[in-house]
Formats: C-alpha cells, structure tokens, sequence
C-alpha cells in the first residue's frame, strides 16, 4: 500500500476509532461490567463495546483486510491472508486503569504490512486526543479539531523524561531508571506512552516485561513516524505476524535515535554488571 492510500486509509478509520473510543467512554461509569478472561486478566463490557464497532467498521470498510483484535480470535477476519496485511488493534489499552476512572487509556488500531506497522492510530477519548500516523514525516495529532505535526518542540535544556507502566513495572525497568538518572520519571497507564514519545512530550518509554503486539503496534508506527525509535531490549526491530500469541520480553521508545542509543548503552551496563536477569 502507497502512503497516498495509507493517508485515505486513516482518514477513513478516524471516525470508527473516535466511535469506539466515545463508547467506551460513556460506559466507564455507566453500569460498567467486569469479567475475568482465560488468562487472568480483566475485560468489560466497554472492552467488548469498542471491539463490536472497530472490528465491523474495519470490516465493513475493508473487507479484503483480516481483523486481528485483542478480544476475538484472528479467524473471524475475512479475506486476504494474516500472513500479508492485516489490522492489529486493541479496543481498550489500559483496562485497568480504565476500571478505576482514571483518563489514561486510549484505542489502538494499526496496519500491519509484510510484518511492519505502516499505520498506527491511539485515540484518548478521556483527554480527546488522537494521535495517528501513515508513514514516515507523517505522523499528526488531531484535537480540538486541530492537526499538528508530530513531534512537537521539546523546552530546550529539559532534563530526560521518562515513562513508565503504572500498572505493569517490572524490576528490569526500574533498575534502568537507575543507569539513566538523572530523569524524571512518570508512571502512566496504556499506549497513550508511545503518543506523548511521538509528540516530545516525553523522551522515552521503557517496558522490560512481557507485552502483546496489540500493546505495540499503534504506538510504533506513529512513533516512528514522528522520527523517533522504538526497538526490542536487545536492540533488535519489532516485527508482526499473524500469531497472537507471541509476546515481546521487552521494549522501549525513544522520540530520538541518539536517545535509543543512550538506551542501548544502558541496558548493556545492567547486562555486564547487575544480578537483575533480562529476558534473552
């Protein structure tokens, strides 16, 4: 797909992404529902509310595109192989955060192609910010019926800011933080942490535990979009693939390739000299 059609491609999810987005939203304090999925962790009512509207909208748009969705299974997409190109997304990024009322959790949608995240778009329905992208130099922001570039101009001279999973830490990444000191360190729920890397807003998001592609997808194209970095902790690229069930034993993003080199630097400092084991 060309970036003329990845463009009209994203334009064209805009409206289905703010859908779902909105109709989670209304339901976060509307007689929410709570269940528990095979694995342990929780799903609502609003998870499944945004997964209907994406996974129809997608469909109905583009049919000869399968569906890959958190909350369904991958055979329910129609057309054209998994194997090629496919639609990767998450209907409610951030679930628990979602659960206990707070803002931070966002909708994620990507386009994967030949194993590559082309297309990414994460929208905050909370804060109203949608951030998306559809190739590189062409990642936006759109709200308040605005649409900026990405990145945005970091304060010059600003100490590193870093981000963080308030719900899922790990000891990897705060024996990172460590290495990386000085910074400001930030905990925050969803992949609104890929957004605000894309946007400058931040410099960098560390996740050394396990994550889903659904968790990354988004958020690499849009960072990576804006110029920015988003690798495994090995300093290896992120690929995609039809199976769901492969998780990522660490990542981190960067809004600057020298920044992922700092990264890189750090990790094999904690490699070389710490008792805190990284997943090979």
């Amino acid at each position: 797909m060309d970036l003329s059609a990845r463009s009209q491609l994203v334009e064209t999810l805009i409206p289905i992404i703010r859908k779902a987005g909105k109709a989670a939203l209304r339901l976060q304090h509307d007689g929410l529902a709570v269940m528990t999925k095979e694995d342990g962790s929780p799903v609502t009512t609003a998870d499944l509310a945004s997964n209907e509207i994406l996974r129809a909208g997608c469909q109905a748009l583009f049919p000869d595109i399968a569906v890959i969705s958190e909350e369904d299974s991958p055979a329910m997409g129609t057309g054209k192989s998994t194997n090629d190109t496919f639609f990767l997304i998450d209907p409610l990024d951030g679930t628990k955060e979602f659960m206990n009322g707070r803002e931070e959790f966002a909708v994620n949608v990507a386009l994967v192609e030949s194993g590559r995240a082309s297309v990414g778009l994460i929208y905050a329905p909370a804060c109203d910010r949608l951030f998306f992208s559809h190739g590189p130099g062409r990642a936006f922001e759109r709200t308040a019926g605005r649409r900026r570039n990405l990145p945005y101009r970091p304060p010059a001279g600003r100490q590193l800011n870093a981000l963080i999973s308030r719900s899922h830490c790990d000891p990897q990444t705060l024996a990172l933080l460590k290495i990386l000191q000085p910074c400001k360190v930030r905990e925050m729920g969803s992949s609104l942490k890929f957004a605000l890397v894309a946007a400058a807003e931040a410099d960098v998001y560390l996740r050394l535990g396990p994550t889903m592609a659904w968790d990354r997808a988004a958020g690499q194209a849009i960072v990576e979009a804006a110029g920015g970095v988003v690798l495994q902790a090995d300093g290896s690229p992120l690929r995609y693939g039809p199976d769901r069930n492969v998780k990522v034993d660490g990542f981190f993003a960067t809004r600057t390739p020298q920044l992922a080199e700092r990264v890189i630097a750090a990790i094999r400092t904690l490699e070389s000299g710490s008792a805190v084991a990284f997943p090979q």
